[in-house]
């Protein structure tokens, strides 16, 4: 009977430990997920869409990149 109980408890805290590990992942991963809210916009030349903070913009419109500028 010892020996039943010996591996119901280690199988127990293995589950918990698992568990625990599961329940903390998404913590470490939130802070990865600020760029992932950013607005997408469209190129006024070749219409390829930009997060808006890496977007050039001048008198109105919106560029991708130097080249289309």
């Amino acid at each position: 009977m010892g020996l039943i109980k010996l591996v119901l408890v280690m199988l127990l805290v293995w589950v918990g430990f698992v568990l625990f590990k599961k329940m903390r992942q998404p913590n470490l991963s939130s802070s990865s997920d600020s760029d992932a809210g950013q607005k997408m916009i469209a190129c006024s030349v070749c219409d390829t869409h930009v997060p808006e903070s890496e977007a050039i913009i001048k008198d109105g419109k919106i560029y991708c990149s130097k080249d289309c500028l």
